[in-house]
């Protein structure tokens, strides 16, 4: 009662500006004031101090000490963002056991409470002082961490502020909840227990979400800490997860001022009903902000912070997804393996983050399920028999071992009885445009129609009478079939005019009827993508049969019969129609090399790019090519506007002046079974000027009238030429799309790229060619990279030497064997018969001697190898722990030597004015 009336006197106190009967809702002086006494109370305890290093040190030893931030090798706090809500749930309840616990324990709770101060100004200013406790000591981890991490490599700021963004939000939700456990003790250590009790429930929410079924499991957890907190720790700050935090310790907030203002009506007749009031408000003020956060998630405000644009969607995507109707969604299942190698945790990374955005910013009109999925768990089983999303077996290579791996990376994308599934997510491929393509199909979108001509390639397969087996289709077809209807087209008669493109491989190879054909379809329009190559290489048996210099292969190949093959047409009408020539004997080289690893390939290997000093290697006004880094041509020719054609020509692939051009029969030489190159008599003439490898044509066409035919009649059905023409046919062989697949680190040529390009724009569909040239790139330990390719270099340096030493002391042992049968033939005192046993007792003798000779140096060159890997291995494992040591310590110097000073200057305040005697 006596409480009571002291609150009553507080609310008939005489009005005053800023005073205790004033209007205002909230007075800031006041809350300053409790704000300050909690923080000095903090700060000036040395213990205090002691919580915050040991915080720091736990958080930097999360973050670098497990052997996957090396296995990983990304500039990141990726194992920080998976332990935080678990090393908050011991930081935290630590702050908030004494905020009210230990003034019940002092006995200093009423003096509080009966001050001139409203409730909600006590529990904010109380609030903002743990608030300002936690801060301090994240913003000392946030600088040592950033410390550590910028000395390993380059990280990118915007990611580490949106992750410690995260960190304080998730941090200030959990200290509001907190406070509610310590006012519910008068206990520190029950205060500690209860907090702890408290904040797992939330961080624990996924867990607790697996006892239930799937649909439930996916709604506790949404709810949990740790999901909403990982959109942080990726860069982006959705609206959604800000307001989880703030709504949720605002509520806590809200249950902190009930829980206060419970001394105003406890202990009384009407208090059992009251309490059964007071936990409704509270239940009702919870579940009003999960409601508001999730009417908010579907507002998609979600910016992304990082430097690399990780998380950002292109405006192709964002329009894709506005388009899908919202009563047909698209259901998209991805499965992942749990852990993945090194050289797979971006890819991986880049399309579980895309996969979350093109969730948050679809709301209802596209639904995710990510699925996690070891090797044989039944989810795993489920996505073989349901999508046929099977396991890749990838190289793995770490610190500890080397081997293969199986891993999965799949994703199935439905809408109806549309399908459309990914396998296996190949490092090299880019994420957003399969994403999207895979999203466009699915949804329904009318595809274009892309023809490809029949030629002797056999782009589509073909029986292949050498072999006797059917070949397979060439990848740049099953990469087409997931954007295009493709179909294939016979030159036998008139092609098709509703095809929205036709390519048209190696078309030297067509009769000279079926060449009539092609230039009739290119008269009239039709977009056609030529790929003409002097010298074809993707296949050496029949390489050579397919140069438009050579006849045609005999049916049924080199010892096959049947009628001989009706011969290669001419391509005079074609190239007149196109406006431009074609010298076809002539193969470009040039000397220009990017790759010192790689010195030993042929100079008809050309580069193509803006680094071999040909500014405009790839045309930066053609969307084909702005923007493409690398391409390579493998014994491609040129192609050159002819003088007075009437099309226009743009060149798309353009060499430096470098090099020059080898005549097709300097290359080659006959042999047994039929030419084939020999380098060694071919003869590079230097010429000093640039080469065009591809080139777009557009306009009216120049070509000459057919014989019998008004001029008038044949120009009046003329649409125009459209035509891109590439001078090599190897720069879409299946390699590429294979090096693509595989991401190589050594050659990311946009040879896949270029080619798509090309078929998008002829179609009149470039939605997709920006996002086919997006490199999404991570920042990595650049540091221990440096180290790794030190020793590795020295290894290697090494191994070199162990296998030079190896190969001279065999030579001196054969040496040694050498001179004792030369010492015996050369002895002229020694008869024949005598001389042959000699040898033969020598030779078997020394034999037996060189075999054991080899194993022995065998075995010592293997000695030395592996020492020499093991070497390395100590160094890495060196570094690694010097790195451990200094990420433990470096972080929490600062706030050590803080409590150190604290410390000093409050023991000589303890002693000031003391008599000296009682100090000794």
């Amino acid at each position: 009662m006596t409480t009571i009336e002291k609150s009553d006197s507080r609310t008939t106190a005489p009005d005053r500006p800023g005073g205790a009967g004033s209007r205002s809702f909230l007075r800031p002086f006041v809350v300053g004031a409790v704000c300050r006494r909690d923080l000095a109370r903090y700060f000036t305890n040395v213990a205090g101090y002691v919580f915050i290093v040991l915080f720091i040190a736990t958080s930097s030893v999360a973050a670098f000490w497990p052997e996957a931030f090396f296995a990983n090798n990304l500039a990141t706090l990726g194992q920080l963002n998976e332990l935080m809500p678990y090393l908050l749930l011991l930081f935290i309840p630590a702050i908030t056991m004494s905020i009210w616990a230990d003034e019940r324990r002092q006995g200093t709770e009423e003096l509080l409470l009966t001050l001139p101060a409203r409730d909600l100004e006590v529990v904010l200013g109380k609030y903002l002082a743990a608030l300002g406790i936690y801060t301090a000591a994240l913003g000392f981890l946030a600088f040592g961490l950033t410390v550590v991490l910028s000395w390993l490599g380059s990280p990118d700021l915007g990611v580490l502020l949106a992750t410690f963004l995260g960190y304080w939000l998730m941090g200030g939700m959990l200290l509001a909840l907190g406070m509610v456990a310590s006012l519910l003790s008068g206990n520190v250590t029950v205060a500690f227990i209860l907090g702890a009790l408290f904040c797992a429930v939330p961080v624990f929410a996924e867990l607790l979400g697996g006892l239930s079924g799937a649909e439930g499991a996916r709604s506790i957890g949404a709810a949990s800490v740790p999901s909403h907190f990982r959109e942080f720790g990726r860069g982006v700050v959705p609206l959604s997860g800000v307001l989880y935090f703030v709504g949720l310790a605002a509520a806590m907030l809200y249950v902190n001022v009930a829980l206060v203002g419970r001394r105003h009506w406890a202990g009384g007749e009407r208090s059992a009903g009251l309490w059964g009031h007071a936990l409704v408000r509270m239940l009702a003020v919870v579940v009003a902000v999960l409601s508001l956060q999730t009417l908010v998630a579907r507002a998609g405000w979600r910016p992304d912070l990082s430097a690399e644009r990780l998380n950002t969607l292109s405006a192709e995507s964002r329009q894709l997804i506005r388009d899908i109707p919202s009563d047909r969604p698209v259901f998209i299942e991805a499965f992942f393996s749990p852990e993945v190698p090194r050289d797979y945790v971006e890819a991986k990374q880049n399309l579980e983050g895309l996969l979350k955005e093109f969730d948050a910013l679809g709301g209802g009109k596209i639904r995710l399920n990510l699925i996690e999925a070891d090797r044989y768990s039944e989810e795993a089983r489920r996505a073989e028999q349901q999508y046929g999303i099977t396991p890749r077996r990838v190289f793995t290579a770490s610190a500890d071992r080397q081997g293969f791996d199986e891993i999965l990376m799949g994703v199935a994308f439905t809408r109806g009885p549309e399908q459309v599934v990914i396998p296996f997510f190949d490092r090299g491929l880019p994420v957003e445009y399969e994403l999207t393509r895979s999203v466009r199909t699915v949804a329904g979108a009318d595809r274009k129609k892309v023809g490809i001509l029949d030629t002797d390639v056999g782009m589509l397969g073909s029986f292949d009478f050498r072999a006797m087996s059917q070949a397979r289709e060439w990848q740049v077809v099953t990469e087409l079939r997931k954007q295009y209807e493709v179909t294939s087209v016979s030159a036998d008669s008139e092609i098709p005019a509703d095809l929205d493109a036709l390519l048209v491989p190696q078309p030297s190879s067509l009769t000279q009827p079926q060449v009539d054909t092609l230039v009739s379809y290119v008269e009239s329009g039709g977009p056609t993508l030529l790929f003409m190559d002097p010298l074809p290489q993707f296949d050496r048996s029949q390489q050579m049969s397919l140069a438009p210099t050579q006849p045609k292969e005999q049916p049924g190949g080199m010892f096959g019969g049947g009628q001989p093959p009706e011969p290669k047409g001419d391509l005079t009408a074609l190239l007149d129609l196109l406006g431009i020539e074609w010298p076809a004997t002539d193969i470009v080289w040039n000397p220009y090399n990017p790759h010192p690893k790689f010195t030993e390939l042929p100079p008809e290997y050309v580069f193509i790019t803006p680094s071999s000093g040909a500014s405009d290697a790839f045309n930066p006004r053609e969307p084909i090519t702005s923007g493409l880094q690398e391409l390579i041509v493998l014994f491609g020719g040129y192609v050159r506007p002819r003088s007075g054609g009437s099309t226009d020509f743009t060149p798309l692939l353009r060499t430096n002046e470098e090099g020059g051009i080898v005549r097709f029969d300097s290359l080659t030489a006959p042999g047994f079974f039929g030419i084939s190159i020999d380098p060694d008599r071919a003869v590079h003439l230097a010429t000093g000027q640039d080469y065009t490898m591809a080139a777009r044509v557009e306009g009216e066409g120049s070509a000459s009238v057919a014989e019998g035919e008004d001029e008038g009649e044949s120009g009046s059905d003329a649409a125009g030429v459209n035509a891109i023409v590439v001078m090599d046919l190897d720069l879409i062989s299946d390699g590429f799309f294979q090096l693509r697949q595989a991401g190589s680190d050594e050659f990311e040529f946009d040879n896949v790229t270029f080619v798509l390009n090309c078929v998008d724009t002829l179609v009149g569909d470039e939605s997709f060619i920006d996002l086919r040239k997006e490199r999404r790139r991570h920042r990595t330990l650049a540091r221990l990279e440096q180290f790794d390719r030190a020793y590795e270099a020295e290894r290697l340096e090494q191994e070199a030497e162990a296998e030079a030493e190896a190969d001279e002391q065999l030579e001196a042992a054969r040496t040694r064997m050498d001179e004792k049968i030369d010492r015996i033939e050369s002895d002229d005192e020694l008869d024949d018969r005598t001389k042959q046993v000699m040898l033969s007792q020598v030779r078997e003798v020394e034999q037996r001697r060189l075999t054991v000779a080899e194993a022995n140096i065998e075995d010592a060159k293997r000695r030395k190898i592996e020492d020499s890997f093991a070497a390395k291995e100590r160094q890495i494992r060196a570094i690694r722990g010097q790195v451990r040591l200094a990420a433990a310590v470096v972080p929490a110097v600062p706030a050590l030597a803080l409590g150190i000073i604290v410390a000093v200057i409050r023991a000589r305040r303890e002693n000031r004015g003391a008599i000296p005697s009682r100090l000794a």
